[in-house]
């Protein structure tokens, strides 16, 4: 009557003994859904429903006294139009009380839910639900599934169901990272006001706002690295460009290579030149940041298809161009790159004894999901000790009246005469040089080894 299942990628599910935990509470709270409808969550349960042919599908957030569904699809009335419930007709309050997945096939002959009012009051006979979590492992609810008849569940449908409960979580974390994002806003807001009365231009505090929101680069044994941004010459422009490098943890012992950890670098370019465009970079950058960890072990293609649709679904709906790179160590003391590109410049790469080589293998650009026409792609190439990699945006290679390619091919000859430079200083010294100063731009160097 039950199949064992396995919970959602992300941060693991905390079980939780008390439905008032003020953990789970406060997130509940931040979450800002309620019992009234709420489109993106109706949007799930709507996939539910059609993709598993049930007659009810349920997002079900669980308070300590009743649950109640943002999300819903096919609830009769007056259901429909309350969208809550006591405890007494909870299903979905196991799956938080114990951090998995619950499949019943005929709940009245099942030993957790046999006496559950939901049984006589509302036909529920055959469930499935997973759990959905905070970026804590804190299980705020269940994406449910529901049928009036007993029902032997297809393992297909499950996957099905379990990755929808994934990315529902995924956009609760994000409502969630929104809150978050305000106290922020109001922390840079304080700080601007500051900025105003010192400095004498708007983007010029735009651009410091903007410098804070990069990343710091680790330290990585057998790598040198180095980034430098650079803002347009425009005081009239702000740009979206970013870089991010982030060493992301092995899942621990018995997971091959996996294990050994990878860096995770991207550079991109939020489409614009406003203060939106500098706000929606940080945005993206985090919600990068949050897909890598969630998709940790699975290729940059995925990570970056299960942003956009984040983005897409959620928001904040940015369109801009990015490169994201899996750089790893093997066993044998070998680099290799795993990348995936969303009409960004190529990356370069300058192999000892060997000419540069550009890159190549662009997908279109992020921030419309619907239009690609294929599954965006990886590809993957050896970085033998000595290699740098130089990652770019196209502030540096772009110049008004000029073609793209022959940018790229002036930096590809002066990285060919510098490829034996410090490349801690290297990003700085290409920019100065190159950057015609009519944009923003982002330079990320890695030196593999020596």
């Amino acid at each position: 009557m039950t199949s064992p299942r396995t919970a959602a990628p992300g941060p693991p599910a905390v079980s939780c003994l008390d439905l008032a935990d003020p953990a789970r509470l406060r997130s509940l709270a931040e979450a800002g859904l309620t019992a009234e409808a709420d489109p993106d969550m109706d949007l799930f349960a709507g996939r539910v429903r059609r993709w598993l042919r049930v007659p009810v599908a349920l997002v079900t957030l669980v308070h300590p006294d009743e649950q109640i569904f943002p999300g819903a699809s096919g609830l009769p009335e007056p259901l429909a139009f309350q969208r809550r419930t006591p405890l007494t007709h909870s299903f979905c309050q196991h799956v938080v009380l114990s951090a998995k997945p619950l499949i019943v096939e005929d709940a009245r002959e099942h030993e957790l839910v046999a006496d559950n009012g939901a049984i006589r009051d509302l036909g529920v006979i055959a469930y499935a639900g997973f759990p959905l979590t905070d970026g804590a492992g804190n299980v705020l609810g269940s994406l449910c599934a529901i049928d009036t008849v007993p029902r032997r569940w297809d393992p297909a449908q499950l996957d099905a169901l379990e990755d929808l409960a994934r990315m529902c979580s995924v956009a609760l974390r994000l409502r969630l990272a929104t809150v978050d994002a305000d106290r922020e806003h109001q922390r840079r807001d304080e700080l601007d006001a500051r900025l105003r009365q010192e400095l004498q231009h708007r983007t010029t505090a735009t651009h410091i706002l903007q410098r804070a929101m990069l990343a710091t680069l680790p330290e990585v044994g057998g790598l040198t690295m180095a980034a430098h941004y650079a803002p347009a010459d425009s005081r009239e422009d702000v740009g979206g460009d970013w870089y991010d490098v982030v060493r992301l943890p092995g899942r621990g012992a018995g997971d091959g290579d996996a294990g050994r950890g990878v860096l995770v670098l991207s550079v991109g370019d939020i489409a614009g030149h406003t203060l939106s465009a500098a706000t929606e970079m940080g945005q993206v950058r985090s919600m990068l940041r949050q897909a890598t960890w969630d998709r940790a072990g699975e290729p940059p293609s995925r990570v970056v298809a299960a942003f956009e649709d984040a983005d897409d679904i959620v928001g904040p709906r940015a369109r801009g161009t990015l490169v994201l790179a899996h750089l790893q160590e093997e066993r044998d003391g070998t680099w290799v790159m795993t990348w995936s590109n969303a009409g960004h410049p190529p990356p370069v790469l300058l192999t000892p004894g060997q000419p540069p080589q550009l890159l190549d293998g662009v997908d279109p650009m992020f921030g419309f999901p619907h239009l690609l026409p294929r599954p965006r792609t990886d590809a993957r190439v050896a970085v033998p000790a000595g290699s740098l990699l130089f990652l770019h945006t196209d502030g540096l290679v772009e110049r008004r009246g000029e073609d793209l390619d022959v940018g790229t091919a002036r930096l590809v000859e002066r990285l060919d005469q510098l490829r034996d430079e410090d490349a801690a200083t290297l990003p700085e010294r290409v920019v100065a040089e190159l950057s015609p100063g009519e944009d923003d731009v982002v330079a990320l160097a890695v030196r593999v080894g020596a």
